[in-house]
């Protein structure tokens, strides 16, 4: 197994959007973004410039911010890198590491100034704003194995949502479900156990 790819949000982020809820004064119906999925999920796949995205928000959320300040919000929700990074940082000594994420611009590029630890992937980034597709959707793995030139058959995938996973083994990508750290990265070791040598 040449390469294992690494979903960015839960997996070797964590982040908390109580943080952003509570900035605008917000009481959410559920813990997640539902209010707002479909305007993220196409700033997430490049449809939506930050202006239409942040107009979009604020009609829905009803927040006096101007978009300086509603950007500053918006980023503020990434807590902290998990165990699974100092893992990563492992696993590429003997294997090519990527970072495949359902992520828009403020988003990732607030990550990568926070978190300098993660640098160690370079330019290896398979991000859903650039690839003009999100996950679970086919064509964002098959246009990311393609900016790469991988083989869906020599790639490993991390991902925290069971949806993502099967779509990408649907690809012939193998995957493996994030459920915390201790446990995936055994995960992970067994299923390269298993597949050495292939």
């Amino acid at each position: 197994m040449k390469n294992i790819i690494f979903d960015l949000g839960k997996v070797l982020v964590d982040y908390n959007f109580d943080v952003f809820y509570k900035a605008l004064e917000y009481k959410p119906e559920t813990e997640t973004l539902m209010e707002s999925t479909i305007p993220v999920l196409e700033f997430e796949s490049g449809r939506l410039t930050r202006n239409e995205f942040y107009f979009q928000l604020k009609d829905i959320y009803k927040f006096d911010y101007n978009i300086e300040e509603f950007e500053k919000i918006w980023c503020s929700v990434f807590t902290e890198v998990t165990e699974l990074v100092d893992f990563a940082k492992e696993l590429k000594e003997n294997h090519n590491i990527y970072i495949l994420s359902n992520t828009d611009e403020l988003h990732f590029n607030s990550i990568w100034q926070q978190f300098p630890e993660l640098h160690f992937f370079e330019d290896n980034l398979m991000l859903s704003y650039e690839l003009d597709s999100v996950k679970p959707q086919k064509k964002i793995y098959e246009r990311a194995l393609k900016m790469f030139d991988l083989k869906p058959e020599d790639c490993l995938f991390i991902d925290d949502k069971q949806e993502n996973i099967v779509s990408a083994e649907e690809m012939g990508i193998s995957g493996v479900l994030f459920t915390n750290a201790a446990e995936t990265k055994e995960n992970i070791k067994k299923h390269l156990v298993r597949n050495k040598g292939k």
